[in-house]
């Protein structure tokens, strides 16, 4: 199966450019509900997820003023998600849903096309199951 069945276009997804200050990445994340979103550079290249605890650990450790005006591509990241690529096997998507909430999904530049989530992914295979019993 075509693993871009399961793709929410980057147009669709919450993400932060890399030079987006924290403060202003706090107040997007607050507002859309997310606890981690992707973070992209000015050329479209995925360079990394960030997430409530990765701020929450910058808070702690730099003074809030100066931690407010810092870029989020600066921000330290304790977990690196994996990506896929377009091309990438149905079985390679379910190993990594299994460890992240979504996978991002990049071009062979690098490039980030979206996301593909956890939910969906379960919802599909769940339906795959229903169906043989």
């Amino acid at each position: 199966m075509n693993i871009s069945f399961f793709l929410k276009p980057k147009v669709e997804v919450k993400y932060l450019q890399d030079d987006c200050s924290v403060q202003q990445a706090l107040a997007d994340m607050l507002e859309s509900g997310f606890t981690a979103v992707p973070v992209i550079d000015k050329t479209g290249r995925y360079i990394g997820t960030i997430g409530e605890g990765d701020f929450l650990r910058l808070l702690m450790r730099t003074p809030a003023e100066k931690a407010a005006a810092m870029p989020v591509g600066q921000v330290r990241r304790r977990v690196t998600h994996r990506t896929v690529s377009m091309d990438a096997s149905m079985e390679g998507l379910v190993e990594l849903v299994t460890d992240q909430n979504f996978v991002p999904v990049v071009d062979g530049r690098g490039m980030f096309c979206g996301i593909i989530t956890r939910h969906d992914v379960i919802k599909y295979m769940t339906g795959i199951w229903k169906a043989k019993t």
